[in-house]
């Protein structure tokens, strides 16, 4: 199993020299398993970055987990590029649609999620 962390701030994103060390964007955890599986831990910013190489495997498949949707563990997801593309499949009772479902959270983004 590998383990690759995309964020691990809380709160607010922090980029700078002071966060260089350890990266300035909010939760996002990246887990594969030794069969390959993908599973993406929270949609902090870090997803952002994530969604940027896993776009170059487009389709693919991944199990994404929101451990609770305060702002920091759901703000990098309007920015996850397979989101917002037709192949990317997801369930009516996935995190994704429940996130989209908040009108005030999709009525404010720079775009909508499939």
């Amino acid at each position: 199993m590998q383990v690759k962390l995309w964020g691990v701030r809380g709160s607010i994103p922090s980029p700078g020299m002071q966060t260089v060390k350890y990266g300035g964007n909010t939760t996002c955890v990246e887990v594969r398993s030794d069969a390959g599986e993908l599973i993406i831990l929270d949609a902090g910013t870090g997803i952002r970055q994530l969604g940027l190489e896993l776009a170059a495997h487009m389709p693919l498949t991944c199990h994404l987990f929101i451990s609770h949707t305060h702002w920091d563990h759901i703000q990098g997801l309007p920015f996850f590029v397979p989101a917002n593309i037709k192949a990317m499949a997801s369930t009516p009772n996935s995190s994704l649609h429940r996130v989209n479902r908040w009108r005030c959270f999709s009525r404010s983004l720079p775009s909508s999620l499939r």
